[in-house]
């Protein structure tokens, strides 16, 4: 490839899910062209302000926020931001002149993206949960090209012309380790069946308390369990599990790639990043979707798995009836957790940036001739 992207604009934010597949694009762009200019926009006070500046890029924020589903004052007041970020957003682009603005769905894309149209700058938006947000359905049919991750998204866009399956990148930071070193870092025992349970950052209190009622028979059988419990309910939790020598509590796991390396069998949420992580790591999951996901999204991401046998799920309001039954009869059955294993790692793709990249540059190359 001659052409060379020389400067973009990543639109990301508000979630890891929104802002980690954007930067690996980016790393993978820049890997290509060490001269390329890289800025991403995002939304003031959220966690892209945290995360993207640790990844060694720049960051510019405008004011916006999503709108509720019901009838609020705050709506009123998010109309206002829109307009205002949509001007702040066309300043940037107007200042940065970049060949390519990539949006990662989220609400901070769609005025970027927006302005983007409008000064005729090439755009590209990116879905990665099966059915597609709003800012994707309202941005898709004048993006140049849909990036979607699941075949079955295109029946939910009106357009399907512009539309591309191409995987869901994940983070380059992620590295596998051997099984032994895994377990040793987390001082547990490398004979023992291994289960991790996380809920996101911040935790998820429902499945939290559904494995405080069930982890003492858990243990009984052999199994050892690696719980990050989010800040809310660690001291409880640690209260709790005291003196058991089978389970590791933490409120979050930095390492989370030698975590997956120890696991078995996870137990977690099914945002489309920790979905795609997993199947990198061909990990078998019980997903427990979090249900107040927007669109109910999460739920959507677990049936596609639950279809190609990938992974298993349980409802929230079903994980005190289930979860022990669910993990008891998966951890100590070989051929499905090989079957998961095999299965969910049909969804992966590690040369998903690379292959993303490659179609930017070639998009950029277009729009020059």
């Amino acid at each position: 490839m001659t052409t060379m992207i020389n400067r973009i604009i990543f639109a990301a934010g508000g979630t890891g899910g929104h802002i980690y597949p954007a930067i690996a694009i980016a790393d993978e762009l820049k890997r290509l062209n060490d001269k390329i200019e890289i800025k991403f926009i995002g939304a003031k006070g959220r966690i892209e302000e945290k995360i993207i500046p640790q990844n060694g890029y720049k960051l510019e924020t405008i004011e916006i926020s999503g709108f509720k589903r019901s009838l609020s004052i705050k709506n009123f007041l998010t109309a206002f931001k829109i307009i205002k970020a949509l001007k702040d957003s066309a300043k940037i682009l107007k200042d940065f002149k970049p060949e390519l603005v990539f949006g990662t769905g989220g609400y901070v894309s769609g005025p970027v993206l927006r302005s983007a149209a409008k000064l005729r700058i090439p755009t590209v938006i990116e879905e990665g949960n099966l059915y597609p947000g709003v800012t994707v359905k309202l941005i898709s049919p004048k993006a140049d090209k849909v990036i979607v991750n699941f075949e079955d998204t295109k029946k939910f866009l009106k357009r399907k012309d512009n539309v591309e399956v191409m995987s869901y990148p994940v983070r380059e930071n992620l590295k596998n380790y051997g099984k032994s070193e895994s377990l040793a870092f987390f001082e547990l025992d490398a004979s023992r069946k291994t289960l991790l349970v996380f809920g996101g950052s911040q935790g998820a209190q429902s499945i939290n308390n559904a494995l405080l009622k069930c982890f003492k028979n858990i243990c009984s059988r052999g199994i050892q369990i690696i719980w990050q419990t989010g800040d809310n309910d660690y001291e409880n939790i640690s209260n709790a599990v005291t003196g058991n020598k089978n389970i590791r509590v933490l409120k979050y796991i930095n390492e989370i790639d030698k975590a997956y390396s120890a696991a078995d069998l996870v137990i977690c949420r099914s945002g489309i990043s920790t979905i795609m992580e997993l199947a990198s790591f061909g990990i078998a999951a019980v997903f427990v979707p979090f249900p107040l996901a927007s669109e109910n999204h999460q739920q959507k991401n677990a049936e596609a798995l639950v279809k190609k046998n990938a992974a298993e799920m349980i409802l929230d309001n079903e994980l005190d009836e289930k979860l022990e039954h669910s993990i008891l009869s998966l951890i100590e059955d070989e051929n499905k957790l090989a079957l998961m294993k095999s299965n969910i790692k049909q969804f992966a793709d590690q040369k998903a940036a690379s292959k993303i990249a490659a179609m930017l540059i070639d998009l950029v190359s277009n729009s020059k001739n």
